[in-house]
């Protein structure tokens, strides 16, 4: 196994799955990564909580759930998760500290990609 699998196998990526999905392209992997990272709707999200827009807040969350669980990100996927379902039935949470959550597992991320 490639180093860039080994660190995100160490992550929670199953690499199996991942390589399934990506054709065995790691290259293509790791491009993929390295876009999400810069995903526009990471920002979005903010505005749209910031603005007590749920519903757009709902539709970007939402999008970042489904980049992150293609990616076999499962930690991020999974505190991504946790704003989704509320925004999704409009239950008032402290969306804020969730965001946070949020961004803290993308800077792990982050971290492993910035250390290959």
């Amino acid at each position: 196994m490639s180093i860039l699998l080994d660190r995100f196998a160490d992550y929670g990526v199953d690499p199996q799955e991942v390589m399934e999905r990506f054709v065995n392209d790691e290259e293509l992997y790791a491009a993929c990564l390295e876009e999400f990272m810069h995903d526009p709707a990471f920002e979005k999200l903010k505005e749209a909580l910031d603005a007590d827009d749920y519903s757009a807040a709902f539709d970007q969350a939402h999008t970042l759930k489904g980049v992150a669980g293609n990616l076999g990100l499962k930690p991020l996927y999974l505190v991504i998760c946790e704003i989704v379902e509320p925004l999704r039935t409009s239950q008032h949470q402290n969306y804020e500290e969730l965001y946070q959550k949020v961004l803290k597992e993308k800077d792990r991320v982050g971290q492993i990609l910035k250390e290959l």
